[in-house]
């Protein structure tokens, strides 16, 4: 197997199970312990795992710089961004968050429809697409997070008004609600719930049951949650409708 397939392998293994032995690893892609030692070091240095005592491995998604995070779980992140965009009315205005999985929606969306996004990868993304009406909200550049924020993107931000907020999650928690890691995207978050009609969750597993230090939401104040696996700790008597994504293979 090729180092790169290799790595993306174990990233995938990581990402399903949280964390595991080294040896664990290496019989699950047929290499050698050292093989997967040396590819271990290798996604430490690009900030994608973290290394714990006793061999096993660890991933903190929340620690990782946005490019980083978009290397995990992209066949998931695909699938969430084409379920999302398949449910969008045409002609909508959307808001549309920072992220992976935001881009995998932007990637997906059909028009026509007007897309007000911080975002500089999703405004990219649409950028040559006509039948897009593409609003892109400036401010204080924030190159870990990819992403406009700051007092002046939560005024420009203020005079627009969408059908649709649809916002990325750093963790999703059944009783704390959705919570972000950095202080400056969470305020461009409930800016952008505050100013849609209609508020959309989208979030992998790796988000659900974890919480950061700034609180965005309640659950309450979300309509929908897009996921890739049933949400078992959420509350039954919970009003938030799961759209649970399913493998298309």
């Amino acid at each position: 197997m090729h180092k790169a397939a290799r790595q993306r392998h174990l990233l995938d293994l990581l990402s399903e199970r949280g964390q595991a032995a080294v040896a664990e690893l290496a019989g699950a892609i047929g290499v050698s312990v050292d093989t997967v030692r040396r590819d271990l070091a290798d996604l430490e240095r690009q900030g994608l795992a973290q290394k714990h005592h006793g061999g096993a491995i660890a991933l903190e998604p929340s620690g990782m710089p946005r490019q980083a995070r978009a290397a995990l779980l992209p066949k998931i992140k695909q699938r969430l961004g084409r379920a999302v965009a398949a449910q969008l009315p045409p002609g909508s205005t959307l808001m549309l968050d920072a992220g992976s999985t935001l881009l995998a929606v932007a990637q997906a969306l059909r028009g026509p429809a007007t897309v007000i996004t911080a975002s500089l990868d999703i405004a990219q993304c649409l950028s040559d697409r006509p039948e897009i009406n593409l609003i892109l909200l400036g401010g204080q550049w924030d190159a870990r997070q990819r992403l406009f924020a700051g007092s002046a993107t939560l005024a420009l931000l203020a005079r627009y008004r969408a059908d649709i907020a649809l916002l990325g999650a750093c963790a999703v928690h059944p009783q704390l609600g959705l919570s972000a890691g950095e202080e400056a995207d969470a305020e461009v978050k409930r800016a952008m719930l505050a100013n849609s009609g209609e508020r959309w969750l989208v979030a992998d597993h790796m988000k659900l049951d974890r919480c950061e230090p700034h609180h965005v939401a309640d659950l309450a104040q979300i309509q929908r949650l897009f996921t890739d696996r049933p949400w078992d700790n959420l509350d039954e008597q919970s009003l938030i409708e799961l759209c649970v994504v399913a493998d298309d293979r």
